[in-house]
C-alpha cells in the first residue's frame, strides 16, 4: 500500500475539473449576468466538496492502517539470560525489536523480525537460545511478560503457539504496574522485577536486593508451582530432593519409613537450599541443605538450632547419628568463644530490632551475613527504617552485640 501523503497528493492531481461550455454562460459585453453566476459558483462548490470528501476519506481510511499498523499496541519480554523486547501492533506484528544486553544481541544476529507475526518472531527467539546454549537440560526456564492492551488474551495465545516440549518451564506474566524506575536501576527487564516481587510476596524474607543477582531459572525454582508456569524447572543442576531428604534423614538417625510427614522445598540462603522438614515420633526436624554441594547448612531439632560447618557436612554425611540433637561437635572454627554453635540469623536480627525498639515489619533488612573477623565469627546486620541506617554486629555464637551505629 503507498504511503498515506502519496495517496493524498496522487488524489488531488488526479482530480477531473468540470468542462465550461461558453454558450451556457449569458455574456453581455464582459458582464456576466447574475443569474449565471449563481449557477458557475455552484458547480465550483460541487466540485470543492467532491475533492473535501475523498481527502476526508484517505484521512480516514489513512488513519486507520496507520493506527492498525504502525501504533504500538503491546510489549513482550523474553529472558532467559538473554533480555529481548518486542514491541507489536494490532494485528501483532513486530514493529521494534529491542536488545536489553549482549547476550540478546547474540540471539538475534542476523534476524530481521520486524513485519514478522509475534509467534513467528518469539519462536524463532527461543529457537536461537536452544542452538546457542542458553536454554539446555541444566536450565530450562523461559520467561515471557506481556504488556499493553488485552494483554492477557495475547498471552494466552503466546503459549498455546510455543514449538518447544515438556523440557522447557515457561514462565507468563501480564505486567501490573510500571516498573521501568527499578528496572533501569538495576538494569534488569520489567519483566523480571514483577517476578522478583512475586517471589518476595511468596516468602517476606527476601528482599529485592538479595534476589536481583539470580538468573531467571533460579527465580523460577524458587517461585515454585504458580497457575501461570508452564513445565518444571530443572533440579539437574543439584543433588536433587530425594538426595537432599536422604541426608537430612541420614543425619538425624531415621529412616524415610520412620517420618510421619515430610515437606521438601527449593530456597535461597546466599546460595539455592532445599529446606526439609519432617516429623519422627512427634518431633519436628527441620534442615538446611546446600542444593550443590549436599552439605548442611543449619539444622533444627524441636526449636534447638545448630548452625553446621560446611565443611564438615556433605553428600557423603558420616556424622554421628545420635548427635543430631546437640551442639556439632565437628565444628572446628577457630572462635575465641567457648560454645559451639551459631544463634542463627533469625536471632541475631531479633537482638537487633530489640536494641533498636523496632519490629520486622516496621524496617527493611538490607544485610544479614555471617563475618570473620580476627578469628570471631559475626552476623553482621544492616537495616532501614524511616530516613535512618542501622548497622550491627553481633557475635554469632553469643548474642552479645559489639557494634551497633544509626545514620541519618
Amino acid at each position: 500500500m503507498k504511503p498515506i501523503k502519496k495517496q493524498i497528493k496522487e488524489t488531488f492531481l488526479n482530480v477531473k475539473l468540470p468542462e465550461f461550455d461558453e454558450q451556457i454562460l449569458n455574456k453581455k459585453g464582459n458582464t456576466i449576468y447574475m443569474g449565471t453566476e449563481k449557477k458557475s459558483r455552484k458547480k465550483k462548490f460541487i466540485w470543492l466538496g467532491s475533492v473535501c470528501t475523498a481527502v476526508f476519506c484517505l484521512l480516514v481510511l489513512g488513519g486507520g492502517y496507520y493506527n492498525n499498523h504502525y501504533v504500538i499496541q503491546n510489549t513482550i519480554g523474553i529472558d532467559v539470560n538473554p533480555s529481548l523486547e518486542l514491541k507489536v501492533n494490532k494485528q501483532n506484528e513486530v514493529r521494534e525489536v529491542v536488545a536489553n544486553n549482549d547476550d540478546a544481541k547474540t540471539v538475534l544476529q542476523d534476524m530481521d523480525l520486524v513485519g514478522s507475526d509475534i509467534n513467528v518472531a518469539v519462536n524463532a527467539l527461543i529457537g536461537s537460545m536452544v542452538q546457542l546454549g542458553y536454554l539446555d537440560d541444566l536450565s530450562n526456564s523461559i520467561l515471557i511478560s506481556v504488556d499493553g492492551k488485552n494483554s492477557e488474551a495475547l498471552r494466552v495465545e503466546l503459549l498455546n503457539n510455543l514449538n518447544i516440549g515438556n523440557d522447557y518451564s515457561v514462565v507468563s506474566q501480564e505486567i501490573s504496574d510500571n516498573y521501568s524506575d527499578l528496572a533501569n536501576e538495576y538494569n534488569i527487564s520489567e519483566g523480571k522485577v514483577q517476578l522478583i516481587n512475586q517471589v518476595i510476596a511468596n516468602n517476606p524474607i527476601h528482599t529485592f536486593d538479595e534476589l536481583v543477582g539470580l538468573s531467571i531459572h533460579e527465580l523460577n525454582l524458587l517461585l515454585g508451582t504458580s497457575d501461570n508456569t508452564r513445565g518444571s524447572a530443572s533440579e539437574k543442576a543439584y543433588i536433587g530432593r530425594d538426595n537432599a531428604l536422604a541426608i537430612a534423614l541420614n543425619h538425624a538417625g531415621v529412616t524415610e519409613a520412620d517420618i510421619t510427614y515430610y515437606n521438601i522445598e527449593m530456597d535461597y540462603d546466599y546460595v539455592i537450599v532445599y529446606e526439609i522438614e519432617f516429623y519422627y515420633n512427634n518431633v519436628e526436624y527441620d534442615y538446611e541443605i546446600n542444593a550443590l554441594t549436599g552439605d548442611i547448612i543449619e539444622y533444627d531439632r524441636d526449636g534447638e538450632y545448630h548452625s553446621v560447618n560446611n565443611n564438615t557436612s556433605t553428600g557423603n554425611n558420616t556424622t554421628n547419628n545420635n548427635t543430631s540433637n546437640n551442639s556439632s561437635n565437628n565444628n572446628t572454627t577457630n572462635n575465641s568463644n567457648t560454645t559451639s554453635t551459631y544463634i542463627g540469623k533469625e536471632k541475631a536480627q531479633e537482638i537487633a530490632l530489640n536494641h533498636a525498639g523496632l519490629s520486622s515489619s516496621e524496617v527493611r533488612f538490607d544485610k544479614v551475613e555471617l563475618d570473620v573477623d580476627d578469628n570471631r565469627t559475626t552476623y553482621e546486620i544492616e537495616f532501614d527504617y524511616s530516613y535512618y541506617e542501622y548497622e550491627y554486629e553481633i557475635d554469632a555464637y553469643t548474642g552479645e552485640i559489639l557494634k551497633s551505629e544509626v545514620d541519618r
